[in-house]
């Protein structure tokens, strides 16, 4: 029995060591800001059911408190009927307009796949080319929706450890193949040759370098995406509040952090009466408050990535801490 006892609590122990190991935070990385800014912030709004209605007296706002933030688009649009597919598309004259008029005021539009539903190679390469016409460029960076089957290292392929995307494999019911050259869905070179960033993992934390420092990060693993970038959960107005509450902004400045919240600006809940809800413009107000840097999503990425001590492949130990801090978000979500 003592023996058993024994081999328990010795197992425990390297268990518990283990965790201790691969949970603790890395050095903190120090980053200065242009023009003695203390901190960046933007936004990374999913265009999920988005119309020019809904969409309008939001960013009118953000363009009234000087914050520059990154819009994402369809190009195309959807064959399919569920719910959180519906939205304008870049193909409606009215909603190409406005966000060529966001473009123009100095946001970034990004693509959230060419459209809400899978695509297969073909209309890929179409929604691109029109993309490219309507913006003037290519996009820097690609958000995955949902459950579209040319989703790029989603489902299990999101995961670089093995017992994770293994256990993932067992529990999804969808398949993911915009990486995989023999499938219909693959786009993975159209991605490497002219997208920067890709979005991987959501988190609740304000400040994202307390996630990790090694943002935007390549993956060995995920060769098609050139970098990855994290963001913290802005989901709807509730969690957009929680998360820019005062307390967590004077947080991010003292820490001198990065902060780009994904949301859903189109779905709904940060409007209300036909106009933008107040509370949604009492958190920017504060924001705007605050000494940030409010630019683009790409450009406070770039920026990352050319200053002092910035490596683009984190260890091994710190994509197992990223990997389980996410998996413990899902799971305490």
């Amino acid at each position: 029995m003592r023996k058993v006892l024994a081999g328990f609590l010795g197992t425990a122990a390297v268990f518990a060591g283990t965790l201790v190991y691969v949970l603790h935070a890395p050095a903190h990385r120090t980053i200065t800001f242009p023009d003695g800014k203390r901190f960046a912030f933007t936004i990374v709004d999913d265009t999920d059911m988005a119309t020019v209605d809904r969409g309008k007296p939001l960013y009118d706002i953000l363009y009234q408190y000087g914050l520059r933030t990154t819009k994402t688009v369809w190009v195309l649009k959807t064959m399919q009927s569920y719910a959180p597919d519906q939205g304008e598309t870049l193909r409606d004259p009215p909603y190409r307009e406005f966000i060529a008029d966001l473009r123009h005021k100095g946001f970034e539009i990004a693509l959230h796949g060419v459209r809400g539903g899978s695509s297969e190679r073909p209309d890929i390469i179409q929604g691109m080319d029109e993309f490219r016409d309507a913006i003037g460029q290519y996009p820097n960076m690609q958000v995955n929706h949902s459950y579209n089957a040319d989703n790029i290292y989603w489902g299990e392929h999101r995961w670089s450890f093995g017992p994770y995307r293994w256990a993932y494999h067992l529990l999804s019911q969808h398949e993911f193949a915009g990486e995989d050259p023999h499938k219909a869905y693959f786009w993975g070179d159209l991605v490497q040759e002219r997208v920067r960033y890709v979005n991987q993992f959501t988190f609740d934390e304000i400040n994202l370098l307390n996630v990790t420092p090694s943002m935007p990060y390549h993956l060995d693993d995920k060769p098609y995406v050139n970098l990855w970038f994290l963001t913290a959960d802005g989901d709807n107005l509730p969690r957009f509040e929680a998360l820019l509450s005062h307390e967590h902004l004077d947080q991010l400045e003292r820490e001198g952090g990065v902060c780009l919240v994904y949301t859903h600006l189109g779905a709904g809940s940060f409007n209300k009466d036909g106009k933008a809800n107040p509370r949604f413009e009492d958190r920017i107000k504060d924001v705007a408050a605050h000494n940030g840097w409010f630019v683009p999503a790409s450009e406070i990425l770039d920026y990352l990535s050319k200053q002092p001590g910035w490596t683009a492949e984190p260890g091994l130990r710190e994509k197992i801490r990223l990997e389980t801090l996410f998996l413990w978000t899902l799971a305490t979500r």
